[in-house]
């Protein structure tokens, strides 16, 4: 599964990406802050990636030839359902975690204080073996 919008704004807007990225509906999108990266151009996020760089959440996968992807931009008051790399419990809930890749939260019963943290757990999902949360 991919991030997954519950509740609040979802209104997409369409971003400039690379005519044959590897971006997929659900994943989450940064933008391209690399040197002689194109202005306002969305890469997939990795666990490496600044979370101030955070775009949003992609709508749908382009296609092959596309320079655009519609995404929903990520907003306070929104919650997001999402995979987490661990089996989830309540001592994950009010964590600020980091991504594992694009698609996935790398769940933990501590704060992250990396700035590439951006997930904040706020409820389970499921059986903890389910790995599911939403923040």
């Amino acid at each position: 599964m991919a991030f997954k919008l519950v509740k609040g704004p979802s209104e997409a807007i369409h971003m400039h990406c690379a005519a044959s990225s590897s971006i997929t509906e659900g994943s989450v999108v940064v933008f391209d802050v690399s040197a002689g990266a194109a202005v306002f151009k969305v890469i997939l996020a990795t666990s490496a990636l600044l979370g101030v760089n955070v775009a949003g959440v992609a709508l749908k996968t382009p296609a092959a030839g596309d320079t655009t992807v519609p995404v929903i931009p990520i907003h306070l008051g929104q919650v997001w359902e999402y995979d987490c790399t661990s089996n989830t419990a309540t001592a994950n809930l009010g964590k600020l975690n980091d991504l594992t890749d694009s698609l996935t939260v790398a769940n933990s019963n501590t704060n992250s204080t990396a700035a590439t943290a951006f997930v904040r757990n706020i409820e389970t999902v499921g059986a903890a073996s389910d790995k599911k949360m939403r923040g």
